[in-house]
């Protein structure tokens, strides 16, 4: 083979590799038969039980953090970076939220709904009280 060949073949591959790695990271649905089922609480998830700041305790590595407003807006810190993510939240169910523009949901639990879990990341995050 020429080297103009080998190098668009080269190009072309190492382009699919960066997309591939790019897009799913964002990838927000699973197969619904992996997600696991967080323990419900038996009572209906008010703003006031999402509000506030969430903390990653169970996967320390991600130093994972999300800021969750009155305002239904979100931010969320990753790996040292600040603000990573945004957008707006909103109730969809008795114990679970969702995620604007990745659609993805979360479900909270336990005590006064003092846990969240990212369902399709299976994450877990704690609130912080103050």
């Amino acid at each position: 083979m020429n080297k103009k060949v080998v190098l668009t073949v080269v190009t072309v591959l190492l382009l699919g590799l960066v997309l591939t790695v790019v897009f799913d990271r964002r990838k927000v649905a699973i197969n619904p038969v992996m997600a696991e089922r967080a323990p419900q609480t038996g009572k209906t998830l008010t703003d006031a039980d999402v509000v506030g700041i969430w903390i990653n305790h169970h996967d320390k590595d991600i130093h994972q953090k999300i800021k969750l407003t009155a305002h239904h807006k979100w931010r969320e810190n990753q790996h040292g970076v600040t603000d990573i993510y945004s957008g707006t939240w909103k109730r969809i169910d008795n114990d679970k939220i969702s995620l604007a523009p990745y659609g993805e949901k979360i479900q909270l639990y336990g005590d006064h709904f003092q846990a969240m879990k990212v369902l399709s990341y299976n994450h877990i995050l704690n609130k912080v009280t103050k």
